[in-house]
C-alpha cells in the first residue's frame, strides 16, 4: 500500500520518469487520508521535505471536485490549478469554465484569477461573464472610481441576462427589487449628468 505509493514518487526522482505534480498530489493525498500518515511521515517516506508534501496536498484539497477532475483529464494546467486554489471553492468551477471557454494561457488565467481575488465575491459572476475585459483590455484598466464604474456596467449586463432567464413567476417575485434598483440607477444617472455638464472642457494641447 503505502510503500508502493511512495515508490511511484521515488521512481520519478531517481529515474527522471515524468509524472505530473497532480499525480504526486494524488499519491500524497492518498497516503494522508487512506493510510493516515502525517505530512512529516509522508515526507520521510518519499524523501522530500514537509513543505513539498504540504504543497501537493493543498493542490488537491483546496480545489473543488470539478476542478480536480479537469486537472486529472489534463484540461487545466497544474499552474492554473494552483492559481484557482486561491479562490473560494464555490467560485472555482465558474472561473475554470471561463478559462477553458476562452482558451486562456496560464499567464492569462493568472491575470484573471488575480483580478478576481482583488474584487469582492459578489462581483465574480459579472466579471466572469465578460472575462476578456480583464484579460484582453485594449486600454489600461482604471482604478478607483473608474474601476467601480466598469464593474457597475458589467453587473448591469449580468442582471439583465439573469432577468431574461427568469420565469414570469420569478420576475413577479423580484418586481419590487427591480423598481428599487431602477430608481437608484436613475438617481445616480441624473446626478452624474448634472456633474459632468459642470466640468470645464480641457483646453487643446493640455
Amino acid at each position: 500500500g503505502r510503500v508502493c505509493k511512495a515508490a511511484i514518487i521515488e521512481l520519478n526522482q531517481v529515474s527522471g520518469r515524468s509524472i505530473s505534480e497532480m499525480e504526486e498530489a494524488l499519491v500524497a493525498q492518498s497516503l494522508h487520508r487512506e493510510d493516515g500518515l502525517t505530512q512529516v511521515e509522508i515526507a520521510a517516506l518519499v524523501g522530500r521535505d514537509k513543505s513539498w508534501v504540504s504543497r501537493r496536498i493543498s493542490l488537491i484539497e483546496r480545489l473543488s471536485e470539478e476542478v480536480q477532475e479537469d486537472l486529472r483529464l489534463g484540461l487545466i494546467p497544474v499552474m492554473t490549478g494552483r492559481d484557482l486554489a486561491k479562490l473560494p471553492r464555490g467560485n472555482q468551477k465558474e472561473a475554470a469554465e471561463a478559462i477553458l471557454k476562452r482558451r486562456y494561457s496560464t499567464r492569462e488565467a493568472a491575470a484573471l484569477i488575480g483580478y478576481l481575488i482583488s474584487r469582492p465575491r459578489w462581483e465574480y459572476s459579472a466579471i466572469l461573464a465578460r472575462p476578456w475585459e480583464v484579460v484582453e483590455p485594449r486600454q489600461p484598466r482604471p482604478g478607483g472610481l473608474g474601476a467601480k464604474l466598469i464593474s457597475f456596467r458589467a453587473i448591469c449586463r449580468a442582471v439583465l441576462e439573469g432577468y431574461h432567464q427568469c420565469s414570469p413567476e420569478q420576475r413577479r417575485g423580484i418586481a419590487s427589487l427591480i423598481d428599487l434598483a431602477i430608481g437608484s440607477a436613475e438617481e445616480v444617472a441624473q446626478s452624474l449628468k448634472g456633474e459632468t455638464h459642470d466640468v470645464p472642457a480641457q483646453p487643446p494641447g493640455a
